[in-house]
């Protein structure tokens, strides 16, 4: 018999408790400096696809009820992002970058640390699911 995955979501409390400092210092400072909000429909079009394809993953929310951001963390890390009424942005390897740009992604504006998208650069990219 095989063990279903662990899904849990958390509201309220330390996003970095949840998460490993090294790999998500700049998405936790982004996020309590500019504390986004999320359409109730987009965060949960997220835990929807989440619960289909994800395996074990936490929902994160300062507030659900207020409707803040909701961030996705896999393995320790935020793997997705969901703020404003549609936006959806996934942390991607450098090679799987092109190909969701090629299959209907669109790269988030890079507007500086204040924009999610320079958020999660580096050796990972983000990119928006729809608007």
């Amino acid at each position: 018999m095989t063990t279903p995955p662990r899904t849990r979501c958390v509201d309220g409390g330390d996003l970095g408790e949840l998460v490993d400092a090294d790999d998500n210092r700049d998405v936790v400072r982004y996020l309590s400096e500019h504390r986004p909000s999320c359409h109730s429909d987009t965060g949960e079009a997220l835990l929807r696809a989440a619960a289909e394809r994800c395996g074990e993953w936490v929902a994160y929310s300062p507030s659900f009820a207020q409707l803040q951001y909701v961030a996705l963390v896999t393995n320790r890390r935020v793997f997705a992002l969901c703020i404003g009424q549609g936006w959806v942005c996934y942390r991607l390897s450098h090679e799987s970058y092109p190909i969701a740009l090629q299959t209907g992604a669109s790269e988030a504006e890079r507007t500086g640390s204040a924009s999610p998208s320079s958020v999660l650069t580096g050796r990972d990219q983000i990119c928006p699911s729809g608007r």
